[in-house]
């Protein structure tokens, strides 16, 4: 199928459109009812900063934000700090009278010395924001829904609407069909930064799909250390901003990265200040301007609009797309406007773009290929596509369950993983752990259309329970698909064994890039369509370097809407490695 550049464009402005609409859902919305009954918006009081998080306090009497949330954080005038003077104000009245602003995610709950009261940690607060604040302990803070991305959309309408590059035409006009396409498969034997850039020499772009564990941000930070030491301006781009910093976090690794650090040679946009105080050497940068042998690192909503304003030659001498499986399409005639030469690392069997518009609207108005841009490009095989191959995430049997996925070409370089100990009182836990490593399926008996399955929260709770209680340093997530889900898994773990750092509950489209000891995956007995879904199935059951404990009704394979290869890998464990426990409420289930 080949797009028009007003389709293009069409699709941009209902997506635009559908995000636009339910944002103002919000703002619309009673401030006092998203604060009082949906708990998503929230009132906070300053701390302090603390290892360059910023430490809040709420009231128990409201509930905690998500680990993991996302959220807009602002100041308001005096008056509007106390919730009881609200009246008839709606979200949007509260946030048209901020004084100031960041975004923010919540990384760590726990209680506090006050019985009442709750604290939590929060990364990703913008250096002025923490200026405005730092030295205002006790200050009222407002917390609520994020701002959609609605400058990334309009950018990405400028782009396609740019008819007068050929490189640009050549990725957005094509004949998008779909060709069960086999990348040419490369290892670690050979020197992949060097192979990669000899390739690159022959043409302008590359793909490079990366599987869980292969080493992706490793690789893209070799690749940055031996262009900027060429000379060579160079620009990463990503989604989000953990993915550019992991790429600054290889100076543990790379003594180039380390070099480029203590030079001053790397700069980002909108630095943090967490970050800031980690990486003492990152530089902060307003602009996305190339500046030989240096590396500028910046998220696609700030490198869509630089691209949106490039008419003429590219400015960067290489670009690199991190976290492409994410793009939208558009994006990547973006990256051609911005970079000389193109380099896309992702994977199309994980995670494709979050969009407002619903499924069936992609599916009835042919939008796929617009949504999915690297499964489209990669379809196509009209540009060189190279798959890493060996994972150093997955054991060797995990390995052989995740390869399901890219037709049996996984292989484990993974070193021998954390051993776990396992409490007298709970014996029995350790016949779910497999001494291999790799996936379990737990089958229990779930009610039709439960979204806090009491029996799977139980199972949970207590895996995790028993766990920490012997491996206190353990990186345990416990994962699903639904928000629903999400805050009832919460809400049992943490009131069960309190907060921990290195304990996560998040739903399973917001850990792409996550690394693990242990992942619980909990399915409940409802839309598998969704929470089987062949990309995420494959993100959360890949996220371990040790174990990953599936926890489903014991019909599940007898459900038709599983994806075959989902039903595949469901059905090797089933026959390999699988447990029933029936409810038990009144008693300990897995200490039986």
């Amino acid at each position: 199928m080949i797009y028009s550049r007003q389709e293009h464009w069409r699709f941009l402005e209902e997506e635009l459109r559908a995000q636009t609409e339910a944002f103002k859902q919000k703002l619309d919305t009673s401030a006092l009812f998203l604060l009082q009954d949906r708990e998503e918006l929230f009132v906070a009081q300053f701390l302090k900063f603390q290892d360059g998080e910023m430490v809040l306090k709420f009231s128990n009497k409201r509930g905690l934000p998500r680990q993991g949330e996302y959220l807009y954080c602002f100041t308001v005038q005096k008056e509007l700090r106390d919730y009881r003077n609200w009246e008839n104000k709606t979200y949007g009245d509260l946030v048209k009278a901020k004084t100031n602003y960041s975004e923010i995610v919540c990384i760590w709950q726990a209680p506090s010395n006050e019985k009442d009261f709750s604290i939590a940690g929060f990364r990703g607060v913008e250096l002025d924001f923490s200026t405005h604040i730092q030295d205002a302990e006790g200050m009222i803070l407002l917390l609520g829904p994020n701002k959609p991305p609605f400058e990334y959309i309009a950018n990405l309408q400028k782009i396609v609407q740019n008819e007068n590059n050929e490189s640009v035409n050549r990725i957005l006009d094509q004949d998008f069909s779909f060709s069960d396409w086999i990348p040419s498969l490369i290892d670690n034997k050979k020197d992949i930064p060097h192979f990669i850039l000899t390739q690159l020499a022959l043409q302008d772009t590359l793909i490079i799909q990366g599987p869980p564990g292969t080493g992706k941000t490793y690789l893209i930070a070799e690749i940055c250390a031996r262009l900027c030491n060429q000379g060579k301006s160079v620009l990463v781009t990503a989604l989000t901003n953990r993915a550019l910093i992991e790429i600054v976090e290889k100076e543990k690794y790379i003594p180039e990265i380390k070099k480029l650090l203590d030079e001053h040679r790397i700069l980002k946009t909108k630095l943090s200040v967490d970050e800031a105080r980690i990486h003492k050497d990152l530089q902060q940068t307003k602009d996305v301007s190339p500046q030989p042998g240096k590396l500028i690192l910046a998220t696609f909503y700030i490198t869509s609009g630089q691209a949106a304003q490039t008419f003429n030659e590219p400015p960067f001498d290489y670009v690199i797309v991190d976290e492409a499986s994410q793009a939208l399409l558009g994006m990547f005639g973006g990256a051609k406007l911005l970079g000389k030469k193109n380099i896309w690392i992702g994977d199309t069997k994980q995670l494709p773009p979050v969009v407002a518009l619903s499924d069936d609207k992609v599916n009835r108005k042919n939008y796929g290929a617009l949504v999915d841009g690297l499964k489209a490009l990669s379809d196509n095989a009209s540009i060189p596509i190279f798959q890493l191959t060996e994972t150093h995430r997955l054991t060797d049997r995990a390995a052989s369950y995740t390869s399901l996925f890219y037709k049996g070409s996984l292989n484990s370089r993974a070193k021998k993983g954390i051993r776990l100990s396992y409490s007298e009182t709970a014996f029995d836990i350790r016949k779910y752990f497999n001494p291999q490593g790799g996936p379990t399926l737990i089958k229990t008996d779930l009610k039709v259309g439960d979204f806090k399955p009491k029996q799977a929260l139980k199972l949970a709770t207590e895996l995790v329970m028993h766990l920490l209680s012997t491996n206190e340093k353990l990186h345990i997530s416990v994962l699903t698909y639904f928000i629903e889900t999400t805050k009832a898994l919460q809400k049992s773990i943490f009131q069960t064994v309190g907060h921990h750092k290195n304990l996560l509950i998040e739903t399973v489209s917001r850990v792409q890039g996550l690394t693990t000891d242990v992942t619980i995956f909990v399915v409940p007995n409802s839309s598998y369509h969704r929470s089987l879904e062949n990309r995420l199935f494959n993100v959360a059951t890949s996220r371990s370097k040790r174990h990953t404990l599936i926890i489903a009704d014991k019909n599940i394979l007898n459900r038709s809407q599983v994806d075959n290869e989902v039903k595949q890998y469901l059905q090797k464990l089933d026959n390999e490695f699988s447990f029933y426990i029936p409810v038990e409420p009144e008693q300990k289930m897995l200490s039986k």
